[in-house]
């Protein structure tokens, strides 16, 4: 029987010593996987701001038109006298188009003007002539002073485009605004020369709207009896008799058809008649005089239209 007791009691030290020894060890950690957090969408991107127009006119125009002015467009919308109703006015969109500082100080802006539609986008036509305004204005601390407004003084050109502006200086100092502008119908085309003098108290148009170019190109075709192609090149020359303005002489070249008197008609539309051709050339000289300029020698050679 000891055997049988000896057995029990190491049975029981065993059993004791487990037991102590697993109350004096940590319990087994057990690690739970991370849950992966749902994914949060990213805001959309803001969307691109619009592209701000590039005006070399904006310190100008802003003086000029002050809150009307939109810099992101770079042109204003303000309104104009109505040419055709001396207590009318219109909305236009007006854009900057040349300036020039003045031997006297002053600068000149001038604007070229189209009406506008009721989303106050421009809304020029074939036959919509563009709106032309003179400003002088003068810096002074840093800011531009409007001196001196003469708006809508001229209607030039078509599809609302006053033309190309240039400027010339004569020899007295006496500065002019060069508008060279015309337009487009039934493939005839013509060319005009409108000169304006900023200074003057009351601006207008001192050539009043002298041809320089003009062609059938468009609308010559087999059957017409007369098409053409002529052009003149201008330029000052000192006045015979000193006053305001220098003379404006004007060169022309080109090339007129007509058709050849007794030939026999053509048989059908595409059958070209016969024609005879001729170098055009000559010369014509305006004189400034009673406010604008008239033609005194020679003979200007441009068709109308």
């Amino acid at each position: 029987m000891k055997p049988v007791l000896a057995t029990a009691s190491l049975a029981a030290l065993l059993a004791a010593t487990l037991a102590a020894c697993s109350r004096d060890e940590p319990a087994p950690v057990t690690t739970a996987k991370p849950v992966a957090a749902a994914a949060i969408p990213s805001p959309p991107p803001p969307p691109p701001a619009p592209p701000v127009a590039k005006d070399k006119y904006a310190p100008l125009m802003q003086a000029v038109f002050g809150d009307a002015y939109r810099s992101a467009e770079g042109n204003a919308l303000a309104d104009l006298p109505d040419e055709t109703d001396a207590n009318a006015v219109f909305t236009a969109v007006q854009t900057g188009a040349a300036s020039l500082r003045l031997p006297s100080g002053e600068t000149v802006l001038a604007v070229a003007g189209e009406r506008a539609d009721a989303d106050g986008k421009a809304a020029s036509a074939h036959a919509s002539s563009g709106n032309l305004s003179l400003y002088l204005l003068r810096q002074e601390g840093g800011h531009w002073q409007v001196l001196r407004r003469h708006e809508n003084i001229a209607q030039l050109g078509s599809f609302g485009n006053i033309g190309k502006l240039g400027w010339i200086t004569q020899p007295g100092g006496k500065v002019l605004l060069t508008a060279e502008h015309g337009g487009t119908w039934q493939g005839y085309t013509i060319g005009i020369l409108s000169l304006f003098d900023p200074t003057a108290d009351k601006v207008t148009d001192l050539a009043r709207d002298i041809p320089i170019h003009s062609t059938s190109g468009g609308g010559c075709g087999p059957t017409t009896e007369h098409c053409w192609d002529i052009a003149a090149k201008w330029r000052f020359e000192p006045a015979a008799t000193p006053g305001a303005y220098d003379d404006l002489v004007l060169a022309f070249a080109g090339e007129d058809e007509t058709a050849k008197k007794g030939a026999p008609p053509p048989k059908d539309e595409m059958e070209g008649i016969e024609r005879d051709r001729r170098e055009v050339a000559g010369t014509a000289r305006y004189v400034f005089e009673d406010g604008k300029y008239v033609l005194r020698q020679g003979e200007n050679l441009v068709p109308g239209i």
